[in-house]
């Protein structure tokens, strides 16, 4: 009976650990956008194995914005039956959705919340769940991580670092030595006194006897430094390397358009020599180097899971709907007693929009004790109703696992997978019969055609066309 309870115990403390590390064993696909608003095809797709980074002031990656990006990152975990609380930390902005829910769990999209930890709790069924995070960088210090924890072990909360700020060093004057051939070869045709590495040449050159192309630079200097670590930028058009100490630290020698390079050094306290050598190949000219001295900020502040708020059944039954009018479709059932968590509400207050389970419905306020409901917020707007798309009565079954899209065609985001063999209800299509629009899992998006063909006895004509 002991070995008994032993084996018991190593098995809760081994389910404990796997709960933890969950979202540590997750393999993300990362979509790089170097525009704001997730538009377009992605500059970089690569596989991330955490949403934990710190870029500082550079850019995630060469060949992507140091400002001004976005990056949505999508997987499909396993999940435990269980409760989960996730977990963001963002400079500038985050979302996460979880299960292809009619609103995110956590969005500070139009309100960062910079430096503090937001988190939402989550029910979930066991199996495998979507979660999508999208994240979008503005200017200055870019940093994101995302996290859970199954509730069910008393997780103490994200061990999350604390992110760094940067301080611009002020540098001493350098010494530019520039020459009329892209290897820095022979005598330099001009050398100079130059207060910083900033230069926007665009189509011409730093003297009328350069040329415009196939030019080289070399700065030197001397920096008296404080101890500790430093963040190395370099943006440039073509090519750069950078040394301190006699060491490099960035070593691009080849073309480039306007991409930005960095470094991370640690120097003790003293005199530093730096160089920074440059080419250029061909079309605009551009160079700007900086250093920066960074250093820890205060700890994240957590603020209260998003769904602190919950809702108390009073009526005997009650339905749950597709949208906040008693015409929505009947999603569920609960009963008297029942608590669930709230995630949004009508502009009145007369419905509110609970988590049943993992299934997002509309119930009716009369027959609801609400918690906090001031901390809840409108997601449906005042006089709108939605529901569903109507049913065609046709459905389509891919025959090998499709992606999901949120339009007709590769270039809309992918809102998950369809596995081969799941037929899903088909409510619209493009006029060519290209995509179906169907409905899955309740999220209306798109499949392609071609991997899932209607069912035998569909009509296509008789599918409204609903994108050109």
């Amino acid at each position: 009976m002991r070995r008994k309870i032993c084996v018991l115990v190593i098995v809760a403390a081994l389910l404990a650990v796997f709960q933890t590390a969950a979202a540590q064993g997750v393999v993300w696909t990362g979509q790089y956008y170097n525009n704001a608003f997730l538009l377009g095809e992605p500059n970089l797709v690569r596989q991330d194995a955490a949403i934990a980074f710190d870029w500082g002031t550079g850019a995630p990656a060469p060949g992507l914005n140091s400002d001004g990006f976005t990056v949505r990152w999508a997987s499909d975990p396993y999940f435990p039956a269980g409760t989960y609380r996730f977990w963001a930390l963002a400079d500038d902005e985050v979302r996460v959705n979880v299960g292809f829910a009619a609103v995110p769990q956590i969005d500070t999209f139009g309100n960062p919340k910079v430096g503090q930890i937001v988190s939402a709790d989550v029910t979930l069924t066991e199996g495998v769940h979507h979660v999508q995070v999208d994240y979008r960088e503005s200017t200055g210090q870019a940093y994101v991580y995302v996290t859970w924890a199954n509730l069910a072990i008393n997780p103490a909360g994200p061990n999350f670092p604390a992110p760094q700020s940067a301080l611009n060093v002020g540098l001493s004057p350098w010494t530019a030595q520039y020459y009329a051939n892209a290897a820095l070869a022979g005598e330099p045709v001009l050398i100079q006194s130059e207060a910083s590495i900033n230069h926007n040449w665009g189509a011409g050159s730093p003297l009328a006897s350069i040329p415009a192309d196939n030019f080289s630079a070399r700065w030197t200097s001397l920096q008296t430094l404080e101890a500790g670590t430093y963040q190395i930028s370099a943006r440039v058009d073509d090519g750069v390397r950078v040394f301190v100490n006699g060491v490099v630290v960035i070593n691009q020698w080849g073309p480039a358009n306007a991409v930005t390079h960095t470094a991370t050094i640690t120097l003790p306290a003293g005199t530093h020599n730096f160089m920074v050598e440059y080419f250029e190949a061909g079309g605009n000219a551009l160079i700007e180097f900086s250093l920066q001295r960074l250093g820890v900020v205060s700890p994240p502040v957590v603020s209260p899971p998003a769904s602190a708020t919950g809702t108390v059944v009073t009526a005997f039954r009650l339905n749950v709907r597709s949208a906040p009018d008693v015409r929505g479709d009947i999603l569920t059932k609960i009963n008297r007693g029942e608590t669930y968590p709230v995630v949004g509400r009508n502009a009145d207050s007369t419905w509110w929009q609970i988590n049943v389970n993992g299934t997002l419905g509309w119930a009716f306020g009369r027959f609801l004790s609400v918690s906090n409901p001031g901390a809840v917020p409108v997601t449906q707007a005042e006089g709108a109703v939605t529901g569903p798309p109507p049913t065609t009565g046709f459905s389509a079954t891919p025959v090998a696992t499709v992606n999901f899209r949120g339009g007709p065609g590769t270039q809309h985001a992918i809102l998950g997978q369809i596995a081969r063999g799941v037929s899903v209800p088909v409510v619209g299509r493009t006029a060519n019969n290209d995509w179906w629009q169907v409905t899955y899992q309740g999220v209306t998006g798109w499949i392609s055609a071609r991997f899932a063909p209607l069912d035998s006895v569909a009509n296509a004509g008789a599918i409204p066309i609903t994108a050109p």
